[in-house]
């Protein structure tokens, strides 16, 4: 698969907007809460850390990967409310979405994941997997919608990974 560069997407509610630096100032407090760390591990990044995290998303890979980052934002007040994100090798890509706490229960994480995975399988993608906590009820819904199946593989992390469901 040769990637286009990230596009801009559209649904509904949502816009899905190529990740850039400085998103960053909006993102540092969408990921602010301990609780949005429950299921990865890690902690809420700082605002230098995060600015450091997306110029090194945003730069040129030099092998066969391609990283897909998008940012996602309410239609109505254009507000970042999470992202989501693919990296592409070949014609696969290992898929990944988070929502901020406060916006979490709304169907956001289900539309955006959707969006994403249409576009890349628009563009030649043919298997998606996404790596979930066993015990994440909420992203296994996701992952569902949009068209993942729980596979019986486990990671080195322990996570269950979901791949493409057969046509």
């Amino acid at each position: 698969m040769t990637s286009p560069p990230t596009a801009r997407l559209h649904t509904k509610r949502l816009v899905l907007k190529p990740l850039e630096p400085a998103d960053a100032v909006d993102m540092v407090g969408v990921l602010s809460s301990r609780a949005l760390y429950q299921f990865t591990g890690g902690r809420p990044p700082s605002l230098p850390e995060l600015e450091a995290q997306y110029r090194f998303q945003v730069a040129p890979r030099p092998d066969e990967e391609v990283w897909h980052n998008w940012i996602i934002q309410l239609v109505e007040c254009q507000v970042a409310v999470g992202f989501v994100q693919a990296t592409a090798t070949g014609d696969g890509a290992v898929v990944a979405w988070v929502v901020g706490v406060d916006w979490q229960g709304q169907g956001i994480a289900t539309e955006a994941a959707i969006a994403m995975c249409d576009w890349l399988i628009a563009h030649g993608v043919i298997n998606l997997t996404a790596h979930i906590h066993p015990n994440h009820v909420a992203s296994e819904r996701v992952a569902r919608a949009a068209g993942l199946m729980r596979s019986d593989t486990v990671d080195a992390e322990g996570e269950v990974v979901w791949v493409s469901a057969p046509e």
